[in-house]
């Protein structure tokens, strides 16, 4: 008597080849992803290395900023018993004084002069001075604030003009102590491009310059207006020659 071995049936080896087949997927989807952790692992450290290097080439602003603040700007006259106004060196100042304002100036100048000292005569005579000075600038009343002050202690206290303006303090720059030799990474030295920094904003003619763009001039329109009026009279715009330029080529060359 044979015995017969039972079969599987097709469904159950159905079934058993679709797991294999997840879990041979499963093992190379795995396989995949720890190879592209590492890749990216040593693609994140060599970028990171790349970028700090740039940075502290490239980016001497946000190393070493220029910090940008506004200020008090003053200039302070003194006045001494017996003076009777303003001499020439006196004058040249303040005619500086008022052209540094009108560029860089926030708001009106303020006049402080002193009171009740032992130097009052001489201050109204040098205060009028200045006014008939500023006058003479183009700079008109309504863009003076005077307002007086009572020194203590300064028989001879100065008139005080000052505006509201900005002011640009450049970063303090250390020694270079580190021997970059030896970098292994290849880096620059922290102090790379400090100096350039804080010569830039001691050199620097408009601080102002470095928080917003300068206002556009006015047009000059002169010329404009001229072609203007010619086109609204239907008039020829172009530029009239005169009688060597009609000349044609041939003339010009005797042909």
């Amino acid at each position: 008597m044979s015995i017969v071995q039972p079969t599987k049936s097709s469904r159950q080896l159905a079934g058993q080849n679709v797991l294999m087949n997840r879990k041979s997927t499963l093992v190379k989807l795995l396989a995949g992803c720890v190879l592209v952790t590492g890749l990216a692992a040593c693609e994140t450290r060599t970028d990171r290395a790349v970028k700090v290097g740039n940075m502290l080439v490239t980016n001497p602003k946000g190393n070493h900023p220029i910090r940008v603040s506004k200020q008090m700007i003053e200039m302070k006259i003194p006045v001494r018993r017996g003076d009777y106004g303003l001499n020439a060196e006196k004058k040249m100042e303040l005619g500086s004084f008022i052209n540094r304002y009108r560029r860089e100036g926030e708001g009106r100048l303020v006049l402080s002069a002193p009171s009740g000292q032992p130097n009052e005569v001489a201050v109204v005579d040098v205060l009028n001075d200045v006014r008939d000075h500023m006058k003479g600038h183009g700079i008109v009343r309504q863009m003076v604030r005077l307002r007086p002050y009572s020194p203590k202690g300064e028989p001879e206290a100065p008139i005080i003009i000052a505006f509201l303006g900005y002011k640009a303090v450049g970063p303090k720059c250390g020694a270079l102590t580190r021997d970059i030799g030896s970098e292994r990474n290849n880096l620059p030295a922290e102090q790379l491009s400090c100096a350039n920094q804080a010569n830039f904003a001691a050199m620097i003619a408009n601080p102002k310059d470095l928080v917003e763009p300068r206002d556009m001039t006015p047009r000059s329109g002169e010329r404009r207006d001229v072609q203007w009026k010619k086109f609204v009279k239907g008039q020829y715009m172009g530029r009239k020659k005169s009688a060597d330029q009609k000349k044609t080529l041939s003339s010009a060359v005797g042909g």
